[in-house]
């Protein structure tokens, strides 16, 4: 989601770019750099699916005069990667939207903490609390992580920028937001299932490539 930054206190913007930098200080600090050296093919993962992220981007619809809407991806990416090379190769391929969209710069940190940060710790939050022996199913971890993982990150999306529409005192977007607020299910679903089937064909075809899946956790017939 993009929102113009003229329309927005300084406030929240200079937070959200510190925001955002703490949050790519982190990612760089803590991501498994070793894994990219020791599968080169891990590096292919976190480009292919950054791009693939931003080729959803694109798909955007301009649902009032200056707020942008589109899908994220962001909920396979994380599962794929893990949290930090989300944060550092979804923010690296929003720079290209930015230009091909020839959007604000100014609310690119903005931008960066809802689209990629925001979903990609509450999808990562996700899946560590799906983690535990009562719920080792694969099924559990596709429905959960997967399909109403990318369900949830719309639904807890929606209510930060309600929250930030009524901080800076946008009562035209909130009027949109409750004339429009059954669009939300609508989105909630097409996310959910597009990261959901996602999630659930690599976890059957290649389950190596999904980070967060332990297929010996979920699928050995052993119980602890």
């Amino acid at each position: 989601m993009h929102v113009p930054a003229h329309l927005l206190a300084d406030g929240i913007l200079v937070t959200a770019s510190i925001a955002m930098l703490v949050s790519v200080v982190l990612a760089l600090r803590y991501g498994g750099w070793r894994s990219l050296t020791e599968e080169p093919g891990r590096m292919h993962l976190v480009a292919g699916g950054a791009v693939a992220c931003l080729l959803l981007w694109l798909l955007n619809i301009h649902l009032v005069d200056g707020l942008v809407l589109h899908f994220l991806g962001i909920t396979t990416l994380t599962l794929v990667v893990g949290w930090s090379f989300t944060i550092l190769g979804a923010s690296l391929v929003m720079i290209a939207l930015y230009v091909l969209q020839g959007l604000d710069w100014a609310a690119y940190p903005l931008s960066v903490m809802l689209c990629v940060v925001l979903p990609a710790s509450s999808t990562w939050l996700l899946g560590k609390s799906l983690h535990r022996p009562a719920l080792r199913h694969p099924f559990v971890y596709t429905l959960g992580a997967g399909f109403a993982g990318g369900g949830l990150v719309i639904l807890l999306l929606a209510i930060v920028s309600v929250l930030l529409f009524w901080v800076s005192g946008l009562t035209s977007y909130l009027d949109n937001a409750k004339e429009f607020w059954p669009l939300l299910f609508l989105i909630m679903f097409s996310e959910g299932f597009i990261n959901g089937m996602c999630v659930s064909a690599l976890a059957v075809f290649y389950p190596d490539w999904l980070k967060t899946f332990d297929d010996t956790f979920y699928l050995d017939d052993r119980r602890p």
